[in-house]
């Protein structure tokens, strides 16, 4: 390992640790841990590996950093995950560079969705879900009235899921290495 890969490492993973933490306990990813995480990434790429290509340097991890942050701008327009998520996600891309950040992005895809199975059967709106499917079969055959349910806002702090996918694409990462 280069000295300029454990400085990016170093940075990706205390800047993935404080956003897992902040993002549990207040739902936010703040902007001092995201813009630095991007700049110390860009930076040290350029340092150490020049403008480059799309496989290292300046052009990898900006490459890298706005494909991520482009998988997630749909789901933030429509609210229904945070910018700093985008931001956090640009972050990991701008340190990884590619291809490492595309592993990085069907990990952190399907730590998501394991996480969303889990805190939705742990919040149990799994039971919610059963019921009000239950309700409108009940309507259909005429044997009840429909009832709405209240829409409650469900919250899935997605940092945790970004930090164990990048986590996971590191590692993934070294062991193919050798």
């Amino acid at each position: 390992m280069t000295p300029g890969q454990l400085a990016l490492w170093t940075a990706l993973g205390v800047a993935l640790v404080i956003s897992v933490v902040t993002d549990v306990m207040r739902r936010e990813i703040l902007d001092v841990v995201t813009y630095p995480l991007m700049a110390v990434g860009l930076g040290v790429r350029l340092a150490t590996e020049g403008v480059g290509g799309l496989d290292q340097g300046l052009i990898s991890g900006l490459v890298s950093g706005v494909g991520l942050a482009l998988l997630l701008v749909p789901a933030a327009v429509r609210g229904r995950m945070g910018w700093g998520d985008v931001k956090l996600m640009a972050g990991v891309g701008a340190v990884l560079g590619f291809p490492a950040s595309m592993a990085a992005a069907a990990f952190i895809s399907l730590v998501g969705a394991a996480q969303a199975v889990v805190s939705l059967l742990w919040q149990g709106a799994a039971w919610d879900t059963v019921a009000a499917a239950l309700r409108r079969w009940a309507v259909r055959l005429r044997l009840a009235r429909a009832e709405t349910a209240p829409s409650t806002q469900r919250h899935i702090p997605y940092g945790v899921a970004i930090a164990l996918g990048t986590f996971w694409a590191v590692w993934w990462q070294q062991q193919s290495l050798g």
